[in-house]
């Protein structure tokens, strides 16, 4: 668990970026950089974290809008390497070296552990919980797993691991595995093809989530996966289930893009689901 926190340390110093977050309540949409402080309140609020392409707030504020009617607020945050974060080598979505994915996840757990901090202990929200689709919800599973109190842990179509997306789903024939190779080859460290995917697997056995604690109430936690998806294996998200007793796995019908458009009701009902098992926290007076 370790092992992706203390990654990289000399790049996390030398690289800058405002945390951007979108934090939406009481029929208001609010876009500040992170030191802002809100000057709102709701009962509960979740996180979001994104999925793997999307570089905009819109997707996920789509996905949380309709539970104001619940009175859940909801936080977007935006990740390193993404929208106004992007490097301006870099295009779309694709980092330009693996080194980035590690960084980009450590530094956007980091940036949701510090929000949850400031919501919790500075503005007073009674509950909270931290969601993510796909790669965000990765994210959300471990600083879910990391959070010092109980909070709702809520990862959608999420493997356990990187390694299942990248070395064992549709990613796999995405990754530029001869580039890779040439650049090892490069650094004197010559490498058949396959040996440069088991060096990928061992790089990325950094992100297993079942190597993280158990969060502090794994009634709270419930994954939302689908039936069909060609980027996540259902054992992957057994796995996971297994390692964390008490947790839950919800079923959707579909693909890894399909079930998210179709069922968003069955995401929002797994947050308020997930909100409504965590006991309620007194504002300090």
């Amino acid at each position: 668990m370790q092992g992706l926190l203390s990654l990289l340390p000399s790049l996390c110093r030398h690289r800058r970026w405002p945390a951007w977050f979108i934090l939406q309540g009481q029929g208001v949409i609010q876009r500040e950089n992170s030191s802002m402080k809100s000057n709102f309140k709701d009962n509960v609020i979740t996180t979001l974290s994104k999925g793997t392409g999307d570089h905009t707030f819109e997707r996920r504020l789509r996905l949380g809008g309709p539970l104001l009617k619940e009175n859940i607020a909801t936080m977007v945050l935006e990740s390193p390497f993404y929208g106004q974060r992007r490097p301006m080598m870099q295009f779309g979505s694709k980092l330009l070296c693996v080194s980035d994915l590690l960084l980009l996840g450590r530094a956007t757990i980091e940036e949701a552990r510090g929000l949850l901090h400031w919501l919790d202990s500075e503005e007073g929200f009674g509950k909270m919980g931290v969601c993510g689709l796909s790669m965000g919800g990765v994210h959300a599973a471990m600083v879910g797993s990391l959070h010092p109190t109980p909070v709702a842990t809520l990862p959608f179509l999420s493997p356990h691991s990187a390694v299942v997306a990248f070395c064992e789903g549709i990613l796999q024939h995405a990754t530029a595995w001869e580039a890779l190779r040439e650049d090892l080859a490069a650094q004197k460290a010559a490498m058949t093809l396959e040996e440069v995917r088991e060096r990928m697997r061992n790089v990325l056995s950094l992100t297993d989530v079942t190597r993280f604690p158990i969060p502090k109430n794994p009634d709270a936690v419930i994954f939302v996966a689908a039936t069909d998806d060609g980027y996540i294996p259902k054992h992957s998200v057994m796995e996971l289930q297994k390692a964390w007793p008490g947790s839950e796995v919800r079923w959707v019908t579909g693909g890894h893009v399909s079930s998210f458009l179709l069922h968003n009701g069955e995401f929002r009902r797994a947050i308020v689901d997930g909100l409504n098992r965590l006991e309620w926290k007194e504002s300090p007076s």
